[in-house]
C-alpha cells in the first residue's frame, strides 16, 4: 500500500523531531553529567580540606603550591592562651590568645588566608604586640585545629570573626578591637565589617589583599590564568558549591559589604599581586561607604606579602590609622 505525499512528510517529519529532541536529551544528560563532575571536582579540589592520612590537611589547591614543611611559622614570644568557640553551626574552633607585655585594652583579631592556619597570621600578631596589642589568631573554619570541611570564601568565617570578637567584649568590656585579614582572611573581616552582630568595641577594620567577591576572583583566574570562558565553568562551580559546601559563591561578596560597613576600613594591597589583582583594591575603596577609608598601595609586593615588603610603611600605616578610634 502506497503512502501519499502528505502522509510520507508526516512521518518523515515526526521522526526528525523524534532524532532532534533524541539527541537533546542525550546532550543535555552529557553536558549535565560532565557539570556535574566537573563542578564536584572543583569544589572538592578547591574547597575541601581533609586526607585519610591527615584531617587537616588545607585543600589540594593549596596543598600543590604549598608543602608541609614550609607551613611553619615562628609563634611570637610573648605569653600565651589556647581559646575554643562553638560556632553557631555546631563547629568546635580554635583561637590563640597572646598578651602584650603591658597592660591594655587595644585588641586585633588577625584572619588568615585561603588554605593557611593562625601559623600564617603569627608575622602580623608579633608587630601588633609590640605595639601593645592583644593579640587573638583564630583558625578559622575547616583551618588547622578548627572543625569543619568546607572552606567558605569568608561567608560563614564571618560569623565565626563576630563570634570571637563578641567573646573578647563579654570578657573585656572595655576592649576596643581591630579586624585584621588577609586574602580570604581580608575578605572576611569585610565582611564581618557589615555583620548586624558585631559588639560596639570593634572599632576599625584593616584588610589585606582581599578580593571583591569569591565570584570574581575565580572568574580572575579561570579566565585570566587558564585562558578559559567563564561561562558555563562558574555557573556549574556554583552550582555544585551551593549542594555540596552549603554556601554560593555570590554570597562571599566583600564588595557590597564594605557600601554597609559600619566600620572605618584600611585597604592594603601590593602592586604586583597577580592573584589578587590590584584594581579590587581600587574598587573596594571606591565603593566602600564606611565611615573612614583609606588605600595603601604597597609597591613592589606580591600577594599577602604587603607586610613583609614594606614593613615599617606597613605598620606604621596601620597604627596611624586605626589610633583615632582607639582613644
Amino acid at each position: 500500500m502506497m503512502l501519499k505525499g502528505d502522509s510520507m512528510k508526516k512521518i518523515i517529519l515526526s521522526c526528525l523531531l523524534t532524532a532532534v529532541l533524541t539527541l537533546t536529551a542525550a546532550t543535555t544528560a552529557f553536558v549535565m553529567g560532565a557539570g556535574y563532575f566537573i563542578g564536584n571536582y572543583a569544589v572538592h579540589f578547591g574547597l575541601e580540606r581533609g586526607t585519610d592520612d591527615n584531617p587537616q590537611e588545607p585543600p589540594r589547591a593549596y596543598a600543590l603550591l604549598m608543602p608541609p614543611e614550609a607551613r611553619h611559622f615562628n609563634k611570637p614570644d610573648f605569653v600565651n592562651e589556647d581559646w575554643t568557640l562553638t560556632s553557631a553551626d555546631g563547629l568546635h574552633l580554635k583561637a590563640t590568645h597572646f598578651q602584650p607585655d603591658e597592660k591594655s585594652n587595644k585588641w586585633v583579631i588577625v584572619a588568615h588566608g585561603y588554605g593557611c592556619t593562625q601559623e600564617n597570621s603569627w608575622y602580623i600578631a608579633a608587630n601588633y604586640l609590640l605595639m601593645g596589642y592583644h593579640v587573638l589568631t583564630p583558625d578559622l573554619r575547616a583551618s588547622g585545629a578548627s572543625e569543619g570541611r568546607y572552606l567558605t570564601m569568608g561567608y560563614r568565617e564571618s560569623e565565626d570573626v563576630a563570634a570571637w570578637a563578641q567573646r573578647i567584649a563579654q570578657e573585656h568590656p572595655d576592649a576596643k578591637i581591630v579586624l585584621h585579614g588577609v586574602s580570604m582572611g581580608a575578605a572576611t573581616v569585610m565582611l564581618t565589617a557589615a555583620r548586624e552582630d558585631l559588639p560596639a568595641q570593634v572599632v576599625a577594620c584593616v584588610e589585606d589583599c582581599g578580593y571583591t567577591s569569591a565570584y570574581d576572583l575565580l572568574v580572575h583566574q579561570i579566565t585570566e590564568s587558564f585562558g578559559l570562558p567563564a561561562f558555563p565553568a562558574m555557573n556549574l562551580l556554583d552550582w555544585r558549591c551551593q549542594k555540596v559546601a552549603g554556601f554560593s559563591l555570590h554570597e562571599a561578596v566583600p564588595g557590597v559589604a564594605v557600601q554597609h560597613s559600619k566600620l572605618p576600613i584600611l585597604f592594603i594591597h601590593g602592586t604586583k599581586d597577580t592573584l589578587v589583582p590590584p584594581a579590587m583594591a581600587e574598587k573596594l575603596y571606591e565603593e566602600a561607604k564606611a565611615p573612614g577609608k583609606q588605600l595603601l598601595l604597597i609597591d613592589g609586593a606580591i600577594h599577602a606579602a604587603a607586610s613583609q615588603k614594606d614593613q615599617k610603611k606597613y605598620f606604621k600605616a596601620v597604627a596611624d590609622f586605626v589610633k583615632p578610634y582607639m582613644q
